[in-house]
């Protein structure tokens, strides 16, 4: 019987943190959230990212290259490009501009290595809640299986995501999670997120 109340001080905290208690926080279905709500994660590169730049069939213009504090990465024949900030086809895309002056069809892929991870935090009605390390593009899903899964009290229908600035929580079911729910599965965390299990 003292489980319950003991999860209840932590999850008072955090949803008093954001803005009110569970029953005056406004929430929204993620299957019916506006599509701007819904982030992709599609990759956007990042200070101390990791890139394997490669020029189709020209491999003295390929490198490896580290995105350094200032945003940008210098590579063969380019010279310095601004990568911080950018999807890794918007930059590929801007390597094949600027190459058309040495090659007549420059044709180049840029991979991510070593993305940068995340931090988010797992609260309530979960076996082992905590602050959890996740890669970009991560999903509740995956939070959820960083936190050991559901406990025996969760509800299935009241998990939710609370994230910095947003007036609204984000509610999950988790039968739409465990079954790839398109708009369940396509909602990445941000860093700071809190996933809140009631």
């Amino acid at each position: 019987m003292a489980r319950p109340a003991l999860l209840a001080l932590p999850l008072a905290l955090v949803l008093a943190a954001c803005g009110g208690g569970a029953a005056n926080t406004p929430f929204v279905w993620v299957t019916e959230a506006p599509a701007s709500t819904v982030d992709t994660g599609d990759l956007v590169i990042k200070e101390g990212d990791n890139l394997n730049v490669r020029v189709f069939g020209q491999d003295n213009l390929s490198s490896q290259q580290r995105v350094r504090s200032d945003g940008k990465i210098a590579t063969p024949a380019v010279g310095e490009i601004m990568a911080k900030g950018k999807k890794p086809s918007q930059l590929a895309k801007e390597i094949e501009d600027r190459l058309k002056s040495v090659l007549q069809v420059p044709s180049v892929s840029i991979a991510v290595e070593q993305p940068q991870q995340i931090t988010v935090s797992v609260v309530g009605e979960v076996k082992n809640g905590g602050t959890f390390q996740l890669d970009q593009g991560a999903t509740v899903l995956h939070a959820l299986a960083s936190a050991g899964g559901l406990s025996e009290f969760a509800g299935d229908d009241k998990i939710y995501v609370v994230r910095k600035g947003s007036n609204q929580r984000i509610r999950f079911k988790f039968v739409d999670l465990r079954g790839g729910e398109p708009k369940s599965m396509a909602f990445a965390l941000h860093a700071g997120d809190v996933i809140v299990v009631e």
